[in-house]
């Protein structure tokens, strides 16, 4: 006999049909039960129950199978906490991160970087150096492992007002991994602009499979919050750009829509403009509601105007509920967080135009905050670096809480929670409020055939 006990992680609630919709926050398991297999349950975590090999149930087969039933003597924790150290010290791939220029032809109003950087000639450091750019190779001659994996992401300020670097690194990140036999994935985070037919072409060629794309509203509130230095919109350029990428495109592209309380109140129209267009259509497309910050202390002429994490939180429900009943195909299903982010892992870093290393996106042009450089023999990191490695989920508070596995802590939160208000409370994931209602939404999508189902992790750091 085997005996068993409920997940620390299992949520349940109940759907609109009276059925009870199961969550296990470790394995993202989401099943549906009927109030008998309900009560099953319920028997079994209470111990009133057990599986034998000679009476197989399938309830109780499922039940094990998404981690709501697991044996007695297996500790959840220490299996997170041992998945978590292994994804984050293992040498399981290489990722960068890469800012090939500071410079940006936006001015966007609640940018957390530094304005100052954006404003920086080539020859200060706005634009990635031939130096800089082969000390990366070099690097990367030496960490890309044989059979193994290479993620490079592009960052800026805008990347593609740096092409020529692109260009160039990317033929050398191919060359390498083809020789290593490994793995190579591209992506970019890009406003779009300059995403002409030309350069869309020239991201494909440079083995760009990934872009997301930030559009904030419809015409008149997209081109306040997001215009050209110049002062001129930007809405109809981007909607155009987007037209040139089809389903046999051979990328996926991510719209975020960056929310605060001035805009919070036009996503229908957005939705609307975006579906007008076709892009609710294309299996290639997705959106995404992000949640607008003042990291770093970086604009805090609209720190007022932000939404606390908690009533984000609520804002969300509503609009994914919108998107699929507009046939938005819907990406709100969990995915457990391992490894957290890339700052906390020792083979993941950001690396500025000059050379400078961050661990975080959000520290990007903080001169402050830099963990280090890259030179010609590899990194030189300093003692900001040492904050990060140092880091740890498991606190006292983080440990007892049932949506561990989907937060994992949220390194840059606590390292800089000093440089955030009260009032932002963001420590805390969106799971922490809206999880339950959030899984309704992801039923109700998943009924329409909308709901996009991720690979999750698994406790050995690979995927499944």
């Amino acid at each position: 006999m085997e005996k068993l006990k409920a997940s620390r992680y299992n949520h349940f609630v109940e759907s609109e049909d009276g059925k009870m919709l199961a969550f296990n926050a470790l394995s993202c398991g989401l099943a549906e039960m009927d109030r008998e297999s309900y009560k099953r349950y319920q028997d079994l975590a209470a111990g009133n129950g057990h599986i034998t090999d000679d009476e197989p149930d399938e309830l109780l087969k499922n039940l094990k199978k998404g981690g709501f039933l697991i044996p007695e003597d297996f500790e959840e924790l220490d299996a997170l906490r041992a998945g978590h150290y292994r994804a984050r010290f293992g040498n399981n791939g290489f990722g960068l991160t890469i800012v090939p220029t500071l410079n940006c032809n936006f001015a966007c109003d609640y940018c957390y970087e530094n304005k100052e950087i954006h404003s920086l000639p080539p020859d200060q450091g706005g634009m990635m150096s031939q130096e800089v750019c082969d000390n990366i190779v070099k690097l990367c001659e030496k960490e890309i492992a044989k059979n193994s994996a290479f993620t490079a992401t592009w960052y800026g300020g805008e990347p593609m007002l740096a092409c020529d670097v692109i260009g160039y690194l990317s033929e050398r990140f191919i060359s390498i991994c083809e020789s290593q036999k490994s793995q190579y994935y591209a992506g970019m985070i890009t406003n779009g602009y300059l995403l002409s037919k030309k350069n869309l072409d020239f991201l494909i060629k440079n083995k760009i499979t990934f872009l997301q794309i930030t559009i904030d509203g419809p015409r008149e509130v997209h081109n306040k919050r997001r215009p050209l230095k110049s002062g001129g919109g930007t809405f109809d350029r981007i909607l155009s750009n987007l037209t040139y990428i089809t389903d046999k495109t051979p990328m996926t592209v991510s719209i975020r829509i960056n929310i605060d309380k001035r805009n919070q109140n036009k996503i229908a129209e957005l939705l609307a403009d975006l579906k007008q267009h076709g892009l609710h259509q294309q299996k290639n497309f997705s959106i995404y509601f992000g949640h607008t910050v003042n990291y770093y202390n970086s604009c805090p002429d609209i720190t007022s105007q932000c939404m606390a994490t908690e009533e984000f939180s609520h804002f969300m429900i509503d609009a994914w509920k919108l998107a699929a009943d507009m046939g938005f195909i819907i990406t709100i299903l969990p995915e457990v967080q391992i490894s957290t982010c890339g700052a906390v892992k020792t083979n993941s870093a950001v690396i500025e135009p000059d050379g400078s290393v961050q661990n975080c996106w959000n520290t990007i042009g903080s001169s402050k905050a830099k963990t280090g450089v890259v030179r010609h023999d590899g990194f030189t990191f300093n003692n900001n670096h040492i904050k990060w490695l140092g880091w740890s989920p498991f606190t006292k508070m983080c440990e007892s809480c049932s949506i561990l596995p989907l937060c994992m802590g949220g390194p840059y939160n606590w390292i800089y929670s000093k440089k955030i208000t009260t009032q932002q409370n963001i420590k805390c994931a969106t799971w922490k409020y809206n999880l339950k209602s959030m899984l309704v939404v992801a039923n109700y999508a998943l009924q329409k055939k909308l709901l996009h189902i991720p690979l999750t992790p698994n406790l050995k750091g690979g995927e499944k």
